[in-house]
């Protein structure tokens, strides 16, 4: 202990928490609904809900789960393809009708300097009024 006081200090604080972390944690966890809700979220054993179970047809089932998810995910893959599809086509349109319009501002303000820039809305205003 070279830190004297101080270090001894800090000695206690650490064993205060060693002691601590496990006795709170006991008596969080030590509730019965935190333990049911433990047991079904994480489900540490799965154990057939009776002894006389069919196996096979739980296993089948499973299988069958199993290929509806993945039959469901494939619909949900075509849709999102359809989807991006149509986004696609609506962006074309909307792209046509701005760029038509740009050039349509352009022809019309040829005589305007279009220069574009960072401060662009500064180009109109003048210190007392417009000149």
């Amino acid at each position: 202990m070279v830190l004297g006081r101080a270090g001894l200090r800090l000695e206690a604080q650490k064993f205060a928490l060693y002691l601590s972390v496990p006795i709170l944690a006991s008596l969080a966890f030590n509730e019965p609904t935190v333990q049911q809700w433990a047991a079904d979220y994480f489900q540490f054993m799965k154990y057939p809900s009776n002894p006389k179970t069919n196996l096979k047809k739980e296993f089948e089932k499973l299988q069958r789960e199993r290929v509806e998810e993945i039959e469901e995910e494939k619909r949900m893959q075509e849709k999102r393809i359809k989807g991006r599809e149509e986004y696609m086509a609506q962006m074309k349109i909307l792209n046509a009708t701005y760029s038509a319009g740009r050039t349509a501002d352009n022809n019309t303000d040829s005589t305007k300097n279009n220069r574009g820039g960072w401060f662009n809305w500064l180009r109109g205003w003048r210190w007392g009024g417009e000149s």
